[in-house]
């Protein structure tokens, strides 16, 4: 039993993160003020680790949240609305998806702030379509 105990604490700091959609790979994050400062380096349409802080959610469903970096950002958009995340999400996150530079449609524009509570988004952002979000809990 005392054996048990350091074992299990070992373990504790990978059992404190909420993951949502499929399983989070392996491998370093690419931080999003990084991806953002050479996002063509980064849009090569081949699925990567992102990594900032939420700092917006969608307040309809949890489909989307923004991650922020040394006043960088990106949209993540859970790809095919496959899962959805706690509406009151906030704090360090990782994504894995594609990067994507994508503008923004006056209608989408009017969706993100209407429906979602959004603030209004720049013509052009950047969004990462995800198969999964790994958000460490406090």
């Amino acid at each position: 039993m005392r054996l048990l105990l350091p074992f299990l604490l070992f373990l504790a700091p990978a059992a404190l993160a909420a993951d949502y959609g499929e399983p989070m790979p392996e491998g370093e994050a690419i931080a999003i003020a990084a991806a953002a400062a050479d996002p063509a380096a980064y849009t090569t349409g081949q699925p990567a680790k992102f990594t900032g802080r939420i700092t917006q959610v969608c307040q309809k469903k949890g489909c989307w949240v923004v991650l922020e970096q040394d006043g960088a950002s990106a949209r993540v958009m859970a790809k095919d609305h496959g899962f959805e995340v706690p509406k009151d999400a906030s704090g360090p996150a990782v994504a894995y998806g594609i990067l994507q530079e994508e503008p923004i449609t006056e209608e989408h524009a009017r969706h993100l702030v209407e429906d979602d509570g959004a603030a209004p988004p720049a013509p052009k952002e950047l969004r990462i379509v995800a198969t999964s979000i790994s958000i460490p809990e406090a």
